[in-house]
């Protein structure tokens, strides 16, 4: 009879370290995917109990969740904790206690082994954690890398086109303001319109690589658009495109640029009109709390896929075809909300339509 017994217990000790051996395996294999590799720890546990067959397997991790919960008494349960917090449970249990017939249904070993899992998963996930923390650190790091070369590259190419730039269009207006032939005008209009483009661009790469200036006074935000607006109206116009206004009647004067200010007003509203081009509306919207005032941009276009609204504020980054926008919109309009202290996000829903969302500090007094 003892030597049936101690057969058992060596056997259920065989099956425990097979168990821990199992879960080291995994974690040695597994490819980094954190969720998959719960999911293949969850199957290998069973193993390790005195009821393979029947033991069911829970893991909670936040709000995640692998495995079959069970709503049984009949049940252990171990914590995950990550660098000392609490951030899930693990539990082995059985549907039925009539399985174990005259044994326990628990061996005291296995509490031990499951606290043992416990704590091994618990390590893993922390690590895990680090990794992502430092691998999106040093992303951050080669993005920031980049930027920086990249705007002193696009300052220098500001400055370069400046010059010509101006050239073109201070003859081009010369040449028209003596010329009397309609067809040679209208020419010349063309010349001066594609130069005055090409000055918005380099424009918006000096604001893009921090060579303008900005020179910040007291404003009321809610007369600043609607004086940027007013600007774009013949153009909202004859898009078909209207505007609605829901501004806060009281809010309180902002610490802006004003030039700036507008650039982003204006950027975000042709983006909307080109984002509807059967036409429809765009909603201004301002409201204000003590501390900040808070700036949306809606409209009713064809709205921004999940994938590339991760991208939009990217330098150059552009969904229009060649030819008709820079990618350099967003980055500006990014870059300045940053300047002025404030904060800018986007919701969008494909096939309804986009908002922006503006959110800028009151200065204290």
């Amino acid at each position: 009879m003892e030597t049936r017994v101690n057969q058992r217990r060596l056997a259920e000790r065989v099956k425990e370290l097979s168990c821990l051996y199992a879960i080291a395996r995994i974690a040695q294999t597994h490819d980094g995917d954190l969720p998959m590799f719960l999911q293949r720890v969850v199957e290998a546990i069973p193993q390790g109990w005195q009821f393979p067959e029947a033991a069911v397997v829970h893991v909670q991790l936040d709000d995640q969740e692998f495995g079959m919960s069970v709503n049984s008494d009949l049940a252990m349960r171990a914590s995950l904790l990550v660098e000392k917090h609490v951030r899930g449970t693990i539990t082995v249990a059985y549907r039925d206690a009539r399985i174990a017939e005259e044994e326990p249904l628990f061996l005291p070993e296995e509490e031990l082994l499951l606290d043992k899992i416990a704590a091994d998963l618990s390590l893993i996930v922390e690590r895990h954690e680090r990794r992502e923390r430092q691998a999106l650190l040093e992303a951050r790091m080669r993005s920031n890398d980049r930027l920086t070369v990249l705007a002193e590259i696009t300052a220098g190419i500001a400055h370069e086109l400046n010059t010509p730039l101006g050239n073109v269009l201070g003859y081009a207006e010369l040449l028209k303001k003596d010329e009397t032939e309609r067809e040679r005008r209208s020419d010349l209009q063309r010349i001066i319109d594609s130069a005055l483009i090409g000055r918005e661009i380099v424009k918006k790469l000096m604001y893009f690589s921090c060579e303008m200036p900005a020179q910040f006074q007291l404003a009321d935000a809610n007369k600043v658009l609607r004086d940027t607006v007013h600007l774009l109206a013949h153009r909202l116009e004859q898009q078909r495109v209207s505007v609605a206004w829901h501004l806060s009647g009281t809010a309180p004067m902002l610490r802006i640029d004003q030039v700036q200010f507008a650039q982003v007003v204006s950027n975000l509203v042709l983006n909307a009109a080109a984002a509807m081009p059967k036409g429809g509306t765009i909603t201004i919207g301002s409201t204000h709390t003590a501390n900040a005032v808070t700036i949306t941009v809606a409209d009713t276009g064809t709205g921004i896929d999940a994938e590339n609204i991760k991208k939009i504020f990217q330098p150059f980054f552009t969904t229009k075809p060649t030819g008709e926008g820079t990618g350099l919109g967003l980055a500006v309009v990014h870059g300045i909300i940053k300047g002025h202290g404030g904060n800018v996000s986007v919701a969008s829903t494909v096939g309804e339509g986009t908002t922006f969302t503006l959110s800028f500090p009151v200065p204290s007094t």
